[in-house]
């Protein structure tokens, strides 16, 4: 589908005194923070980086054939090769007093035409779950006839067509530039995953979220925010959102129930818990507080997936679903109550919820050919809460031992190696494994996760992580289970700066075909 033609003229974006050389007429028909993702035609907003600047890239830029680039006045000062690199290619040279990225939602609304605004827009955050509620939000609003477009950790685009995503949640200007996107390829609804790193870096400043969602809280990311209480902070931020409607929210999960405590009466506030009913929060009160409360009940995990009596408000009715893990019975009444606040009518949502499919590399289950073998599942679990909550899961569809195969990343938070251990040995065959190494040692990442185990635990340690599927299915026999962790859809593994090809699913799917 052809999309329409962006024409901004670069005098309409800037003052004369602002555009300081070369064609202020110039047409700009899209615009990039970063200089690899730049298009023919865009304009170039050259940041201050963690690691450099962006006007080192000019040469980047001209290549790519951008039309303008913008940076600060004291900026071009400090690059005057980039001065006369711009000047020789003939692009237009914006100088802006101070902080460019403070200008970055007001350029990309102006070049975009505002499209968050044309759009019905949820962010989900939370520490673990992110992706397969958002993904199970945009199938099940476009089930309901709201065709809902998805921005995430596996990609982004409508329905099964993704396209590939660098970051969970991108730039301020590439998220305007999906949205662009989406929003001429039909999309009413977007849902999207507002990762702390974003909420925190301003990536989501100028958007008119309607919706927000907590899906659970837990450590992570201590290496970026530096304490749980600014990662907590980080979170919480999306709660207080300036266009917020409605937040959707874990009060199962005492961070949930204190965002539902400071909401303001102007927020509807949905809550859902999976715990018996709700046992682990005060239903009552929150009723009273006038919190919608979505709660299950008779949750039963079958063979072909999972079913559960859903509880809104006095209505009752079971659902039927194809996942597997009964951590997706959350993930599946959070999705409910966004619906909910969507508009949709409840029995139109519980329709709805049975339509959703798997998402690559949550929960999902490889089966063994004719020859037999055991049963295979890869999951992004990568936290201690969330190996705690697969194994957990996987215990019901488990006749013999439950294996576990896991490593920890490297250059990411030490403090969650030996927890990982610790929710790791509630598996019966346990092997410990590289994940991403980056640029530590695997040895010493290892070692960190092996603190956690006690020393009556078993496991072994396979620091080759194709060789560790590989053993792992080979030695499981037919009632076993083997849950492959931590990297889920990912199809890269990183070692010292390199990226190399490498994916669980398809390591898991060639040995399951080979054995057959």
């Amino acid at each position: 589908m052809s999309l329409p033609v962006i024409q901004c003229a670069l005098d309409s974006l800037f003052s004369a005194d602002q555009i300081v050389s070369g064609n202020r007429a110039s047409v700009v028909s899209g615009a990039a923070l970063d200089s690899r993702l730049l298009q023919r035609g865009d304009l170039y907003l050259a940041l201050a980086g963690r690691a450099s600047h962006g006007l080192l890239h000019i040469a980047d830029a001209i290549e790519k054939g951008a039309v303008a680039v913008v940076a600060g006045v004291n900026d071009w000062a400090q690059h005057p090769d980039a001065v006369v690199r711009a000047e020789a290619a003939g692009l237009a040279r914006v100088a802006v007093e101070g902080d460019v990225s403070r200008l970055a939602p007001e350029i990309a609304d102006a070049v975009y035409a505002t499209p968050a605004s044309r759009l019905f827009l949820i962010g989900v955050t939370g520490t673990d779950g992110k992706t397969s509620v958002c993904r199970f939000i945009s199938e099940a609003l476009s089930a309901a006839g709201r065709p809902c477009g998805y921005i995430g950790t596996v990609g982004w685009g409508m329905g099964e067509r993704l396209r590939e995503n660098a970051l969970t949640t991108p730039d301020v200007i590439m998220l305007r530039r999906m949205l662009f996107e989406l929003a001429a390829e039909g999309a009413t609804h977007v849902a999207f995953e507002a990762s702390s790193h974003a909420l925190a870096e301003g990536r989501l400043e100028g958007l008119d979220i309607r919706v927000a969602v907590l899906t659970n809280f837990g450590r992570d990311h201590l290496d970026y925010h530096g304490s749980i209480e600014a990662y907590r902070e980080a979170k919480a931020m999306l709660f207080a959102w300036p266009t917020l409607e409605a937040m959707v929210v874990n009060v199962g999960d005492a961070f949930g129930r204190s965002l539902l405590a400071s909401a303001p009466e102007s927020v509807e506030r949905w809550g859902f818990d999976s715990h018996d009913q709700g046992a682990l929060s005060d239903q009552s009160a929150l009723a009273a507080a006038g919190v919608n409360l979505v709660c299950a009940s008779d949750i039963e995990s079958r063979t072909g997936g999972l079913a559960f009596t859903l509880h809104d408000g006095d209505a009752r009715t079971t659902v039927d679903s194809r996942l597997f893990g009964r951590f997706n019975v959350d993930n599946l009444l959070a999705c409910h109550g966004v619906l909910r606040a969507a508009g949709v009518a409840a029995n139109e949502a519980v329709h709805a919820l049975s339509s959703v499919r798997p998402v690559a590399g949550r929960m999902e289950v490889f089966r063994p050919g004719d020859a037999g073998g055991p049963l295979a599942v890869v999951d992004y679990s990568h936290t201690p809460q969330s190996l705690a909550a697969a194994i957990d899961a996987l215990r019901p569809h488990c006749a013999g031992e439950l294996w576990v195969v896991f490593g920890c990343g490297g250059d990411r938070d030490p403090g969650k190696r030996a927890p990982m251990a610790a929710a790791a040995a509630a598996g019966d065959r346990v092997i410990v494994t590289d994940d991403n190494p980056r640029t530590e040692s695997s040895a010493a990442i290892i070692a960190d996760i092996l603190d956690g185990f006690s020393s009556d635990a078993d496991y072994i340690v396979i620091a080759d992580r194709g060789e560790a599927i590989d053993h792992a299915l080979d030695k499981a026999n037919e009632a076993d289970v083997v849950l492959i962790a931590g990297k889920g859809h990912e199809d890269y593994q990183i070692i010292g700066h390199e990226k190399r090809p490498f994916s669980d699913r398809d390591t898991v799917a060639a040995i399951l075909r080979e054995a057959s």
